[in-house]
């Protein structure tokens, strides 16, 4: 299955213009047009446009995503999708997922279609960069390195339920990096709009509270554009990776517990201008909100990133039960 590379979503702050595609007319990108970290940006028919304001004219920017992207990547088969590997083999992707991280004893177990788990992330500042840490994963899964400070590994040291459970561990990032991480990934589910996507997990943080806890993506669009579960000072929150990108602060605040096992539960209604979404903690609505949950209508939602899909500070967190459904969870 391929790797998409990870890269920030309109960059703004380091937009360039570039030669590329033709560029609108003024009045359909205004139409789309909005303020995202002090630029005017606009995003049409998957190609990403910045206005310049000393020369008072749009450029093109950079193509987001590709066109005709699903059909090169999917078939639909009656109710049923499947994925298109780089092999040409067909994998069927579901919105259904469970994972207790048992029977695993190394990360290289947990790899492949039988455990749903089809990557790991070891961000950090010895391997900041995409290339640096696929590297780094492609050797420890044959066989040729083991973890340099980040992990990311089944452990029977702690669990919730069962016998094991997931260890992530991430130092601290740099200055120079936006984030650190030590997170593990699924690309074998599928939610577009309209769907409702709930999930479940318990954690624990031993120490310091990461910045993130699950990240619902989509590796079609350039930054791997999705929605994912903050954390702050007040609880938990939500927050769309995607121009504007919408903050969904805890409506109850809420701390976060360190040192002992919590549930969270999450439910978002998939929907480019009217989603819903919702947490739990411990069975106690924390947050809630009404807004963009999709970064586009024709968004599909094909990664599911657990652990610590970001954090500035070093943290360790467990994680173990995880379902995802489209039917309620609790």
């Amino acid at each position: 299955m391929r790797i998409p590379v990870a890269a920030s979503v309109l960059a703004v702050g380091l937009l360039l213009s570039c030669a590329g595609e033709p560029v609108p007319p003024d009045e359909e990108l205004e139409k789309v047009a909005m303020e995202s970290d002090g630029n005017r940006v606009a995003i049409l028919d998957g190609a990403g446009y910045v206005y310049n304001r000393d020369a008072k004219k749009w450029e093109f920017y950079k193509r987001l995503w590709e066109k005709d992207w699903f059909e090169k990547n999917y078939v639909l088969d009656g109710d049923r999708v499947f994925r298109v590997s780089d092999d040409g083999s067909k994998v069927e992707v579901s919105k259904r997922f469970k994972s207790g991280f048992e029977d695993a004893a190394t990360i290289k177990d947990l790899i492949g279609l039988k455990s749903g788990w089809t990557a790991f992330t070891l961000q950090s500042p010895k391997t900041p960069e995409v290339s640096d840490y696929v590297k780094l994963r492609n050797r420890i899964l044959k066989g040729e390195a083991s973890f340099i400070d980040n992990v990311v590994e089944p452990s029977i040291a702690k669990a919730h339920g069962g016998k094991a459970a997931l260890r992530t561990h991430s130092v601290a990032s740099t200055k120079s990096m936006v984030c650190a991480k030590a997170s593990l990934q699924s690309e074998l589910i599928h939610f577009k709009k309209g769907d409702d996507f709930w999930y479940s997990a318990w954690y624990l943080v031993e120490d310091r509270v990461p910045f993130t806890l699950m990240d619902l993506e989509s590796t079609w669009i350039e930054g791997h554009a999705g929605i994912r579960i903050t954390t702050s000072e007040s609880g938990l929150g939500f927050e769309l990776k995607y121009p504007p990108k919408p903050h969904y602060r805890p409506t109850k605040s809420t701390p976060i517990p360190v040192g002992k096992w919590f549930h969270v539960v999450a439910h978002v209604k998939l929907d480019e201008k009217a989603g819903v979404c919702e947490l739990w903690q411990d069975g106690v609505k924390v947050c809630e909100g009404k807004g963009q949950t999709l970064p586009v209508a024709e968004t599909i939602y094909n990664s599911l990133e657990v652990g610590i899909s970001a954090t500035n500070v070093e943290s360790t967190t467990w994680v173990d039960d995880i379902e995802v459904s489209d039917r309620e969870l609790k």
